[in-house]
């Protein structure tokens, strides 16, 4: 397991040829501005070519795209350990609907995620955050988030579960659950907010469009990055992991508060284990999608609270 800053985009469509060509350009500007060291590729149920080989030995990501059927799902995973079971801090995984699946519309949505260093972050912030902005200006992204979480192996996501559990009750600004169980219910709302949330001009519109989102996150601390179809809100300067020993922060209540009302009523996080080990599932998978969440009545303190947390402003 790895502890990197992750981007999840989640966005329609993956069957059309204009979308995946959006995919490889995404994995091509990834490589070009992370250069990451990427090691193996997993894929599931690929129409051609093997599930599991080296990157080394893999065809282009453009090249396998184009040789797909619209009724092909996407599932293309690139991990950066050293050994196939290994986690990395790079990682680059897309899955996506087939074209009879997305059809139906009720299948979800498709999800694009990938990982750097938190050393990358630190000496890069702009870089991390025109990189996810690029990302969904080119997927059209329905909705989306930035921030801290763990890259777990490919091959042991169950084993690695219980601590990711574990992790999230001590950090709350980190994320949690596989990337397929998050677009499941994708359709259905937002997940979280996170340092960067993605938000579509649609669901922008449910809670008074981006004249609410400047009148309720003051600008010295919040900023908002347009894509095309939805707008980025950045929340400070630097991603907050939020320890559960420390008040909630402002950065994150603030932006959680003002777009409950179009968050997903369920999501998919882990799975049962068959050992009683901990996991986010049932009302444990609840009170993770609420752990930002404060009564009313305390918006004007959280805004208040603000004067203590790093400005925006200051590193623009």
């Amino acid at each position: 397991m790895c502890r990197p800053l992750w981007v999840r985009c989640f966005f329609t469509d993956a069957h059309l040829s204009a979308v995946r060509d959006a995919i490889a350009a995404c994995f091509d500007s990834y490589e070009l501005k992370v250069k990451p060291e990427l090691t193996w590729l997993f894929r599931e149920d690929p129409p051609e070519g093997p599930s599991k080989q080296s990157v080394a030995k893999a065809k282009r990501l453009d090249a396998m795209l184009a040789a797909m059927d619209e009724d092909d799902g996407l599932s293309f995973h690139y991990t950066s350990g050293q050994q196939e079971h290994d986690a990395g801090p790079w990682e680059f995984r897309v899955t996506g609907l087939p074209a009879w699946q997305a059809s139906m519309g009720d299948w979800g949505l498709c999800g694009l995620r990938f990982a750097v260093p938190l050393l990358f972050v630190e000496e890069q912030p702009s870089t991390f955050v025109n990189l996810f902005v690029e990302f969904a200006r080119r997927l059209r992204a329905v909705h989306g988030y930035a921030g801290h979480g763990l890259v777990l192996s490919a091959l042991r996501d169950m084993e690695n579960q219980a601590f990711e559990a574990f992790l999230t009750s001590k950090l709350r600004g980190f994320d949690a659950g596989s990337l397929i169980a998050g677009a499941t219910n994708a359709h259905q709302g937002i997940k979280t907010v996170g340092w960067l949330t993605a938000i579509s001009h649609g669901y922008l519109e449910k809670i008074g469009g981006e004249s609410t989102l400047r009148s309720e996150l003051p600008m010295d601390w919040f900023g908002l990055h347009g894509y095309g179809d939805g707008v980025v809100i950045q929340a400070g300067p630097r991603p907050e992991p939020a320890p559960a020993d420390a008040p909630l922060p402002a950065l994150l209540v603030l932006p959680n508060m003002l777009l409950q009302r179009i968050r997903t009523p369920e999501v998919g996080l882990h799975y049962a284990s068959a050992n009683s080990e901990s996991r986010l599932i049932g009302r444990a998978a609840t009170e993770w999608l609420q752990r930002l969440d404060v009564p009313a009545e305390q918006i004007m303190a959280f805004k208040a609270k603000l004067l203590d947390e790093p400005r925006l402003t200051a590193h623009r």
